[in-house]
């Protein structure tokens, strides 16, 4: 399943009322447990209202933004575990992400299309406060990896024996690695790419497991297309091509049984990433999308504007509850005016909590 599927707007508008309420109670939680010293209690709830946000999103397939609310569970719980570098970074991070993502939700309640690249920035910022490494855009991308293969991808041959096996991937895997470097110096031509889609080419036809067949097949097509200039290779694509490496090597110094036992499900879905979005109807690229279900991504610049545009933090629910405690401020700050200037000789002083309440609010 995809993560940029058309959302079902009516089963979103069915749990929309408790997703704002969690978030809401989530806040006041993160609110509290700041204000008051660092009341355990407070951020565990706030966890558990953002574990209920993380669900109800799942249920109703709206993937990108569970990936968000995940990751804010996740630093909730840091946050009571005392492994965040930063606490305030934390905090910050919590209540930007609580603020912003029914925005996000709003403006697909509404009617727009889902287009989870936009909350990458977001979902960094929690990573980042938990000390985490970034994530590519790859991350918000979810398709189904155990399709089979299609028949032009040939039949899978006998397995061979791990002497065999080694003997006939050593060659490949040089081969494989004079053409990778040009590429990680920014160097590359289009035979350094043929060459590389030439080597996944070789071992698709020599491996006899799925999944390390259909790693090599998909880029030796992605890596084909690149090779006849059908779309520029970026730097994340070229990262991608040198974790094949490591796979090669894998091969060869562990057999098939290696892959068995633990499939590049990830690797693959990078590369499924990559062919989704080229620009390029090439012959490979599409029997790749056509192989796994994919669609070329197509968001204008007017859609992806608008959706970042929505990450504004203004949603209704906030807008009404800050207003709201403006209010209240406000008018505290008025009666207390009104005492002083009733008040005759009363020092100016006496007004300085009041301007510490405008500067809050």
């Amino acid at each position: 399943m995809r993560l940029e599927q058309d959302t079902n707007f009516t089963t979103l508008s069915w749990v929309k009322p408790e997703l704002d309420e969690s978030l809401k109670q989530a806040r006041i939680a993160l609110e509290s447990y700041v204000e008051d010293g660092g009341d355990r209690a407070q951020m565990q709830a706030c966890a558990a209202h953002l574990h209920q946000v993380q669900g109800a999103l799942r249920m109703v397939e709206i993937y990108g933004a569970a990936m968000v609310a995940e990751e804010m569970e996740q630093l909730a719980g840091a946050v009571l575990g005392d492994s965040v570098a930063d606490r305030d970074e934390a905090y910050a991070a919590l209540m930007r992400s609580i603020m912003q993502l029914p925005d996000y939700l709003e403006r697909l309640q509404s009617g727009h299309k889902d287009i989870p690249m936009v909350l990458l920035p977001l979902l960094n910022d929690l990573r980042g406060a938990r000390g985490e490494k970034v994530v590519p855009e790859s991350v918000l991308f979810s398709v189904d990896v155990n399709r089979p293969l299609p028949a032009s991808a040939g039949p899978a041959p006998a397995p061979m024996s791990q002497q065999q096996l080694r003997a006939a991937v050593e060659p490949i895997r040089d081969a494989f690695q004079a053409a990778l470097m040009p590429l990680l110096r920014d160097q590359e031509k289009p035979e350094h790419f043929a060459a590389l889609a030439d080597a996944c080419s070789r071992l698709t036809a020599i491996v006899s497991v799925e999944p390390a067949r259909k790693l090599f097949w998909i880029a030796s097509g992605l890596l084909g297309a690149a090779a006849a200039n059908m779309f520029t290779a970026s730097k994340p694509l070229k990262q991608a091509v040198a974790k094949l490496e490591g796979e090669i090597k894998r091969l060869a110094d562990e057999g098939e049984g290696a892959f068995k036992a633990n499939p590049p499900t990830e690797l693959t879905r990078q590369l499924l990433y990559y062919a989704s979005g080229a620009p390029t109807e090439d012959a490979r690229i599409v029997a790749i999308r056509d192989a796994f279900g994919l669609a070329r991504e197509q968001h204008d610049e007017s859609e992806l504007a608008h959706a970042r545009g929505s990450l504004a933090g203004h949603n209704r629910e906030l807008l009404d509850t800050v207003s709201a405690g403006i209010k209240e401020d406000l008018l505290r700050v008025k009666e207390a005016l009104d005492l002083h200037l009733r008040a005759q000789g009363s020092p100016v002083s006496e007004l300085a909590p009041q301007a510490d309440a405008l500067n809050a609010i």
